[in-house]
């Protein structure tokens, strides 16, 4: 079967760092806290390391638009441009109605990063693991600026999106982000990739959202994953 799928649109956001907020409760989850567990110290330290993140971030988000992507329900594979993505089966359902595919990457930087493994570096492992997990959920809030950019984009087409996926969850082999970042083209906000495939700098997204007429986002359903230590089964549970 011939590749119909073709470029179609792209974009590179810068958005301003004040717009992004740390989720407070996915920091405690990552500390092993319920939200309301935490002390007023332990509130106060996390809201100071925040203040200190925030202008470290150096927020880039891009994203390229495919049309006529091929859905192939034998083995769960998307075909863009010749390029097979083994999506698995999660993903695959999710997206089998896009007529239109969104790859996107997205980065707060290396500058949280360094700050947390300085902090470990002078013993203040308390302090380094809540500045790593105020990098993460930073990222992700860039990321959920990227998915809002994309959903008005659908929206003006008088479309609808789908919840976006990443290689290596949802049973999505981490390896396809070499054919991911290879149909990224110049779109991957300065990311680059290991051989073991690897974000750098750490603190990156990258991935998939599909745009069609009977598309919508849902609440992800974590209890068909395997993958415990998910960003997004976390945010499910609170």
């Amino acid at each position: 079967m011939s590749d119909y799928s073709i470029q179609n649109e792209g974009g590179t956001l810068f958005p301003d760092n004040d717009i992004f907020h740390a989720d407070i409760d996915y920091i405690l989850r990552g500390l092993g806290m319920q939200p309301g567990d935490a002390d007023e110290y332990l509130l106060s330290l996390i809201a100071s390391l925040i203040a200190d993140c925030k202008p470290m971030i150096e927020a880039r988000a891009a994203f390229i638009v495919y049309n006529s992507p091929q859905f192939n329900p034998e083995d769960n594979t998307i075909t863009l441009c010749s390029t097979v993505l083994n999506v698995g089966k999660v993903v695959w359902q999710s997206l089998k109605h896009s007529s239109e595919l969104a790859l996107f990457s997205a980065t707060c930087g290396d500058k949280i990063e360094k700050y947390s493994k300085q902090l470990m570096k002078q013993g203040q492992a308390l302090e380094g693991l809540i500045t790593d997990l105020i990098g993460s959920t930073m990222t992700e809030a860039i990321v959920d600026y990227l998915h809002d950019h994309i959903k008005n984009i659908a929206f003006m087409k008088g479309i609808e999106v789908s919840n976006r996926y990443s290689p290596g969850y949802c049973n999505w082999n981490v390896s396809d982000q070499h054919k991911l970042f290879s149909l990224l083209k110049n779109y991957t906000s300065g990311i680059s990739l290991t051989d073991s495939s690897l974000m750098l700098p750490v603190k990156s997204v990258s991935g998939i959202i599909g745009l069609g007429e009977n598309l919508k986002c849902i609440a992800y359903k974590c209890n068909i994953c395997s993958d415990k230590n998910c960003i997004m089964r976390i945010h499910s549970t609170l």
